[in-house]
């Protein structure tokens, strides 16, 4: 469509010509649509791959279970490990550097806190090996196994030991 501007007199008149252009989609013919593709159903889970699943799901609800305690062993020895820092503070303080017998103490107590402070830095690294192996093989998990279709009665007979 174009439009031209035409002045008279202080007038402004606005002549529209209209230009017919073939609308391509107008000379088209209409599109046929295609009904949509109907999507498969899923295929059902074999009763070998039920009972696989079933057993993964089992590993790794112990391993998560196995994986807290670990946690919680570790965030305990750390605690112990703090609080005999703090106590070993306190006895240098008060520390009588005059007796053998004393330093000696103060040192072994010193020397079993080191140790542990060894153990809870070897045990971190394969504390976190072992969850980082644990959230991989539950991305494995979640895409063989979940929201995956089977048949409830494999379930219950692998349940059931059959």
């Amino acid at each position: 469509m174009t439009r031209t501007l035409v002045s008279i007199g202080g007038a402004v008149l606005v002549a529209a010509s209209f230009v017919m252009v073939p609308s391509s989609r107008a000379a088209d013919k209409p599109r046929e649509t295609k009904p949509a593709a109907a999507k498969p159903t899923p295929v059902l889970l074999s009763p070998a791959q039920v009972r696989e699943c079933l057993a993964q799901q089992q590993s790794l609800r112990s391993r998560a279970d196995d994986a807290e305690r670990k946690q919680a062993a570790l965030t305990a020895s750390k605690a112990e490990i703090d609080r005999l820092g703090t106590t070993l503070k306190e006895q240098l303080d008060s520390l009588d550097r005059t007796s053998a017998d004393a330093v000696a103490a103060y040192n072994a107590q010193a020397a079993a806190r080191d140790k542990m402070i060894d153990q809870y830095q070897e045990g971190v690294p394969a504390f976190n090996t072992e969850v980082e192996a644990l959230k991989a093989d539950r991305v494995v998990h979640a895409k063989t196994c979940e929201n995956k279709r089977y048949d409830e009665n494999d379930e219950i007979m692998i349940r059931k030991g059959k």
